[in-house]
This record gives structure tokens, C-alpha cells and sequence, in this order.
């Protein structure tokens, strides 16, 4: 009888981890449905919401905020995802104005499963993933990168669906690869006429246009610098003319634009940003 009742007790466990397990895995509505669903017809995109979350994460808790602008002033939700320790994920959607002008600062291209994507690690300060899924831009990004390292971000933006009863959600998936793609090769200023490098620095909500460029030492350089839509804190440029005492250069209105002229003295790769550090870009200097 003993033997009888122990068998059946194993029989009822099993049981029961089965149809938990087949529960999770089971296609069923997202806690954070409702929420979408009720901010959904305010905003011209489908809200995507990521099928992978880990298990700390408060999704019921999700805040939606819709009154966001993305970097060309595109409508944006952000979601914003937290746990009881006060960690905090964020995700960003918009539909950007030019796809190809809107690429994130200082960030490095890697492959993701939507394609091209474009991740940015600061230390321990930041980790910033952008993926483009169809005509949609999601931006998910942390600060608490101890929590949600950058495979883990990845992970996020590879489940990214609709919030709708066939979306499930999941604490695992098998951890992914963080696969960098070779960043383009720096822009070649041209020599004009007179014996100058001339080119123009354009920043867009986007970042740096170009992001990388290149030019020759001991040649005179002239760059001008303007702006092309609403840049925040990008209308102001440090930039390593003299790389012991960077010039500053700030545009007084969408429609100035500075001309900086100096001669590169020494070789290297030199950073180039806002004052708020939010831009930035490279000067390579070749002998």
C-alpha cells in the first residue's frame, strides 16, 4: 500500500510539472495586453511587445507613455519595465522620418535576426540596442547592464510581436551571440583646388553625418558644421582640432552653421561629441 501511494504521488508530480511547463509554453495573452490594447488606437504603428522578459520583471506593471517624439519628431511609445530591485528596461518604437539618417551615436553595427542592427555600450553605464522590424525602429536600452547585459537585450529585440493572444512570453531562451559587423571605413575628405580638405559636418536627430571620416596631417582642413532638424543639445560640437584644447563650435539656429578651419598635426582616431556627450563621432588623422 505504501509503495502503491508513494507511485501515485510521483505519478501526480509529474503531472503537475507537465501541464505547468505546457502552460508556459503555450501560446496566451501577455500581462501587459490590456495596457497596449488600450493606448493601441492613439498610435499610428502596431506597439510590439518583447515575448522574452526575464522572470523579475513586473509585466503587468508595464508604464506606456505615448506622448513621446522620436529623433525626427515622429510619434514614439515607450514601455517601461521594472523589478522590485529597481532595475529598469525601456523600449522605444517610432516609425523614423529617414531610416538612414537615424542611426544611434557612437554605436556599433551587429547582426541581430531582423537584420542590421546597431548596439551601443557605455561601461557599466548603458546598453543600447536599436533593430528595425519592417518600417518600425525599436530602441530597447538599460542602465542596469549587471541585470540585462547585452546578450540578454539582444534576446529582447529578437522576440519582439504584437501584443495579441497568439504572442507568448517566455523567462528563457537560449542565450545568443553578440555578432559585431565591420563598421564602415572612414569618409575620405577630398582636396579641393587650393590644397584644402573641405567637408561638411552635418548633425541630424540621428547623429553625425559623416560618423567617421578621415583626412591627411599636416594639410590645412575646413570643416563647416550645420545642423538638419531638431538636434537637442547636438547644435553644440567639440570637436579636437588641437587635441589638447578642442574647439567649440554651437549653432545659434537650424539655419547657421560654423566654418572651422586648422591644420591636423597629429595621427590617430579622435572623438568628436556635443557637449552633453550624446553625439559623437571619429576624426581619423593618416600620415
Amino acid at each position: 500500500m505504501l509503495l502503491l501511494g508513494g507511485g501515485l504521488f510521483v505519478g501526480l508530480l509529474a503531472v503537475g510539472i507537465w501541464a505547468i511547463t505546457s502552460y508556459a509554453q503555450a501560446p496566451h495573452e501577455a500581462p501587459e495586453a490590456a495596457k497596449v490594447f488600450a493606448v493601441q488606437a492613439s498610435m499610428p504603428f502596431q506597439i510590439l511587445i518583447p515575448a522574452y522578459l526575464p522572470a523579475e520583471f513586473d509585466r503587468a506593471g508595464v508604464a506606456i507613455q505615448v506622448d513621446q517624439s522620436g529623433p525626427g519628431g515622429e510619434p514614439m511609445v515607450q514601455l517601461t519595465y521594472r523589478t522590485a530591485q529597481g532595475a529598469t528596461l525601456f523600449v522605444r518604437e517610432w516609425v523614423p522620418v529617414d531610416p538612414s539618417k537615424e542611426i544611434l551615436a557612437n554605436s556599433r553595427p551587429v547582426e541581430t535576426k531582423w537584420g542590421k542592427g546597431w548596439l551601443l555600450t557605455q561601461s557599466d553605464v548603458l546598453v543600447a540596442l536599436w533593430v528595425s522590424v519592417g518600417p518600425l525602429r525599436a530602441s530597447v536600452y538599460t542602465s542596469d547592464v549587471a541585470v540585462l547585459p547585452r546578450e540578454r537585450l539582444l534576446q529582447i529585440a529578437e522576440t519582439l510581436g504584437p501584443a495579441s493572444n497568439q504572442q507568448a512570453f517566455t523567462f528563457v531562451v537560449t542565450t545568443g551571440k553578440i555578432k559585431e559587423v565591420a563598421p564602415p571605413p572612414p569618409v575620405e575628405i577630398p582636396v579641393n583646388a587650393q590644397g584644402v580638405q573641405e567637408l561638411t559636418l552635418v548633425v541630424t536627430p540621428g547623429g553625425y553625418d559623416p560618423l567617421r571620416f578621415s583626412v591627411k596631417a599636416e594639410m590645412p582642413v575646413r570643416m563647416t558644421f550645420r545642423q538638419l532638424g531638431q538636434v537637442g543639445c547636438g547644435n553644440e560640437l567639440l570637436f579636437p582640432s588641437n587635441p589638447l584644447s578642442p574647439a567649440a563650435l554651437r549653432l545659434a539656429s537650424p539655419s547657421d552653421k560654423k566654418v572651422l578651419e586648422f591644420t591636423p598635426h597629429q595621427v590617430g582616431d579622435f572623438q568628436f561629441f556635443c557637449a552633453h556627450r550624446m553625439y559623437r563621432g571619429v576624426m581619423t588623422v593618416r600620415p
